[in-house]
């Protein structure tokens, strides 16, 4: 039996991080096993799904690497791969089992499911729906309201067992079971009834999902066992969890905007959000909306964000690739939360991984059960790992498509150049963002200097005028790596001083710290009359104090 694995997104926002390592299970374990692996779009709220968030999953799936061997685009003959296409199969499917008698049509309003609810939580129980009778004169009424009935499947009569991969056996007693929703009123079908059919149509033999979605798979189950159906093999993946041990979740960009908005009105001590709606573009209700935790809204927290400058935490996929990781070390690091590779042969453990040793290694058994931590420090140390260790022609492609995303000033530079910038500064960065943060002084002179630098290199041991003499040394020499070194190192040497004591006081001219590569090749990355004005500027500067 071929192995079959699906990844099956709702295109309602990005591709969090969280579905980003379900997708990379299901791949390895789907190559680990010569099988394929299936991309499936569930599209089926239409209040929620847009075709921008759909783009935006195939594209980030895409620079991940994780490309699908059957779904959109690749049709195998078992398509369409997007649920909404897929509604005459269901409605066949709804009508054969209500026929039978295993799903019925039930009428009841919010209010008075609200109503249940309350009860059951007033005699302290749990609210399980079971099929309540409505007489034919009720139905008419109903109707008459204009209620429109949603579809429920009848709950198994027995308890349900699953055996998961990763928890061992999971048991759902049958006074824990109830009558679910398979097809809403709008005349959709549920999350439920879809990805039942459709794991059933496209041939799943293998389920890799979120521990959230544990309680789901009896209700799947009971579906299976009405419709004569083998259920595949189930496996659910710990979660992933901040340092704080708070789940990561979207919503974390939320608190951050409106952790930054009150800090910000209290600074202003302004009465309304006006001034905010007026720096962010977001219309005061909605900011409003946002402030009373009304919304999550991802777009309001990110325009807040950048109306405050302020950074929100990484955990869309999405943001990642804006923030300068690499698509290897962000595969790399996934497969890390939750999986233990194994050690090598000689007992040490490795950390850094391709795409292709990820698969070699990969051993669902290997799934722990207790949640992960997702590390940022950890995943920047992996970055500049990858970074360091890739040819150029493999960083050049991947700065590329970090311009697709971002507006960076290292765009504007000619390929040499940003290669001899990146391999000077690669042992120092980890990030394409720390590599422009790091150049920056190569694009714009400083107009202000480290004081502790200047304390010690120019106020200090004739720092200034050692900066001032070698200014000559500077304007004469050829400029070349080989020529300012014997320059610098010559006028060093021929006034008696060390050399860090003319190269010091350089570095400070010309990036406003002590602290850069080789000052060779910083001085040839810069004209050398850009060089002598940087000089002019720090003297002028150390003049002023």
């Amino acid at each position: 039996m071929t192995v079959v694995t699906r990844f099956a997104p709702s295109p309602t926002g990005s591709l969090h991080v969280g579905g980003a390592r379900t997708a990379l299970f299901c791949l390895l374990h789907a190559r680990k096993h010569d099988g394929r692996f299936l991309l499936r779009i569930e599209d089926t709220d239409r209040a929620r799904s847009t075709e921008e968030s759909t783009r935006g999953i195939l594209r980030d799936l895409e620079w991940l690497g994780l490309l699908w061997d059957e779904g959109p685009g690749k049709d195998l003959g078992r398509g369409p791969y997007f649920q909404s296409q897929r509604l005459d199969r269901y409605t066949a499917l709804l009508e054969e089992l209500q026929a039978r008698g295993v799903v019925y049509e039930a009428w009841d309003s919010r209010e008075e499911l609200m109503a249940m609810r309350a009860e059951a939580q007033a005699e302290k129980r749990d609210f399980r729906y079971r099929q309540r009778q409505v007489s034919p004169e009720q139905v008419a009424s109903y109707k008459a309201e204009g209620r429109v009935p949603v579809l429920r499947l009848k709950a198994p009569d027995h308890d349900v067992h699953v055996h998961d991969e990763v928890l061992g056996q999971v048991t759902v007693t049958v006074d824990h079971l109830e009558d679910i929703v398979v097809r809403k009123a709008d005349g959709f079908p549920t999350y439920h009834f879809a990805v039942v059919v459709d794991d059933h149509d496209m041939l799943v033999s293998q389920i890799m999902r979120g521990q959230e979605h544990l309680m789901n798979t009896p209700k799947h189950l009971g579906l299976m066992e009405v419709l004569g159906w083998e259920p595949p093999k189930f496996g659910h993946l710990p979660l992933i969890f901040n340092p704080d041990n708070s789940k990561m979740s979207k919503r974390d960009k939320a608190k951050a905007a409106r952790a930054a908005m009150r800090a910000a009105k209290t600074e202003r001590g302004a009465g309304d959000w006006a001034w905010l709606a007026e720096d962010s573009g977001v219309a005061v209700e909605s900011l409003l909306r946002f402030a009373k935790k009304k919304s999550d809204d991802i777009p309001t927290a990110e325009a807040i964000a950048a109306c405050l400058d302020v950074e929100l935490p990484m955990i869309e996929v999405l943001d990642f690739w804006k923030g300068g990781f690499v698509p290897e070390a962000v595969v790399n690091y996934l497969a890390l939360l939750g999986w233990n590779p194994g050690a090598e042969a000689d007992g040490t453990e490795r950390e850094i991984f391709s795409l292709d040793e990820l698969i070699e290694r990969w051993d669902l058994g290997r799934i722990g059960k207790t949640n992960a931590k997702f590390d940022v420090t950890k995943l920047r140390w992996m970055n500049g790992e990858h970074l360091r260790n890739a040819p150029w022609e493999v960083v050049s492609q991947h700065l590329n498509r970090w311009f697709e995303v971002v507006t960076s000033p290292l765009q504007e530079l000619p390929e040499p150049k940003l290669r001899e910038i990146f391999e000077l500064f690669a042992p120092r960065v980890h990030t394409f963002v720390e590599l422009e943060q790091a150049t920056g002084w190569l694009r714009i002179a400083p107009n202000e200097y480290d004081s502790k630098a200047v304390k010690k290199w120019l106020l200090k041991g004739g720092g200034a005028d050692n900066l001032q003499a070698v200014r000559a040394v500077i304007a004469s020499a050829e400029w070349t790596l080989d020529g300012l070194e014997a320059a610098v190192k010559g006028f060093a040497e021929t006034q008696g001083v060390g050399l860090g004591k003319v190269a010091q006081p350089l570095r400070v001219a010309i990036s406003g710290s002590a602290a850069t590569p080789g000052l060779w090749e910083c001085l040839g990355l810069l004209e050398r009359d850009d060089v002598l004005a940087r000089i002019d500027r720090l003297l002028q500067h150390l003049a002023a104090l």
